[in-house]
């Protein structure tokens, strides 16, 4: 008899045990356990339709450049990673296609050297490596050197979308040394990104303030990674680079950091005269090209911060990101539990993981790679599956994939 056959029996005993038991003399606490059990049984296969594009993975390579740099230069311990917790992560969460990256510093961890664009070219490789495990299952966004290193991004570029064409798109970071991703320095490199209508995938790096951590003991993904997202974007509209390179799509980690609460503002300002004499974009384009944003929900699911987002930017430009394994597990199961509650009421339906599914879906679908993967369902029914590694036993995780049961 077959895992499922038997749970399926075991199931319906449990359902008529409950219902002889209502019948006669059972108590609502038993009643309630003994449902609970069955549904647990009958979850055995699980339902699917999530998307996560800010998930990321840890290689050979990687993790001997933190280890031979002393460490992560944000303050964050190195997390652990396995294919296997990763496909039960994604299977617990429901996700049935994630498109993995290398988080900050990436190969800039070697700076603006021969051997970053060496690390560049060695941690892609290890990461379609990983994809071509589970086909179908993953996707990637494609690590680039220093952007420091210009000739060297612009080579990588090429090979990534001329030669290998397996990426799904690429992650560049913050700044670089003591530029801004958007610094006018790095123009050329954006300019090649949108000869080839890249999608960009943005992540906070290291920053450099004084004090290095708040409290003497906060790392900087904490506060400071947030507030390096916002600079970030910022940096990209006011130098005019999103106004002219139309081509591209911009995904802002964490919900656009602080963005959401500080784009009026930051935009707003260009109506200085003596402000808008030093941009390369006006007001109206840089509000322009800030609605081309796209936004992950990656630790930045608490109802202000979901709030502020619908009031900053369109539903249809927000996607899921879960952050594993840097973020806690408890809190991104928590994180998810939280989005549910939201995407319940009135305003956040708009946002449920249906249209996070569709859009993500549309997205990747725009920049697919010739040879690389793409997300099968087309999220409208819940795709059925065993997990491989069994799930993780979590209650909010376990609510959450109920809510992608009934979007």
């Amino acid at each position: 008899m077959s895992g499922l056959t038997r749970s399926a029996m075991l199931a319906s005993i449990a359902i008529f045990l409950a219902f002889i038991f209502q019948l006669v003399w059972a108590p609502t606490a038993v009643l309630e356990y003994v449902a609970e059990g069955a549904t647990s049984l009958l979850s055995k296969k699980l339902s699917t339709s999530r998307i996560d594009t800010h998930i990321h993975v840890l290689t050979p390579s990687f993790i001997n450049a933190l280890d031979e740099s002393g460490g992560d230069p944000a303050g964050w311990a190195t997390p652990s990673w396995t294919l296997e917790e990763c496909v039960r992560f994604c299977d617990t969460i429901g996700a049935s296609f994630s498109v993995l990256s290398v988080t900050a510093p990436g190969p800039a961890i070697l700076g603006p050297t021969e051997s970053g664009r060496k690390l560049a070219r060695a941690l892609n490789e290890e990461v379609w490596d990983v994809c071509q495990q589970r086909p179908g299952r993953f996707g990637f966004f494609a690590s680039l050197p220093d952007f420091n290193d210009i000739e060297g991004t612009l080579e990588e570029i090429r090979h990534i979308f001329e030669v290998e064409k397996k990426a799904n798109g690429v992650v560049v970071m913050s700044s670089y040394g003591d530029r801004l991703v958007g610094d006018d320095a790095f123009r050329p490199i954006w300019k090649e990104l949108n000869k080839y209508s890249a999608l960009v995938f943005l992540h906070p790096g290291h920053i450099n303030v004084t004090p290095e951590k708040i409290g003497g003991f906060l790392p900087q993904p904490v506060i400071d990674y947030p507030l390096a997202t916002t600079r970030a974007a910022m940096s990209l509209l006011v130098s005019g680079i999103m106004s002219e390179c139309t081509n591209i799509e911009v995904i802002l980690s964490h919900a656009g950091g602080a963005f959401p609460m500080l784009a009026h503002r930051g935009i707003g300002a260009l109506l200085e005269p003596f402000l808008a004499r030093q941009s390369n974009a006006s007001m109206l384009q840089a509000r322009s090209a800030a609605s081309r944003f796209w936004y992950d929900l990656a630790i930045s699911t608490s109802e202000a911060q979901l709030k502020a987002l619908l009031a900053t930017a369109s539903s249809s430009n927000i996607v899921y990101g879960s952050d594993f394994p840097y973020a806690p597990r408890l809190g991104i199961y928590s994180g998810l539990l939280q989005y549910s509650r939201f995407t319940s009421s009135p305003e956040g339906r708009k946002i449920g993981p249906s249209q996070l599914h569709k859009n993500a879906k549309r997205l990747l679908k725009k920049h697919a790679p010739e040879q690389g993967f793409l997300p099968q369902s087309d999220g409208a029914e819940p795709e059925h599956y065993e997990p491989e590694f069994g799930l993780e036993d979590n209650d909010d995780a376990e609510r959450a994939r109920e809510q992608l049961q009934h979007p």
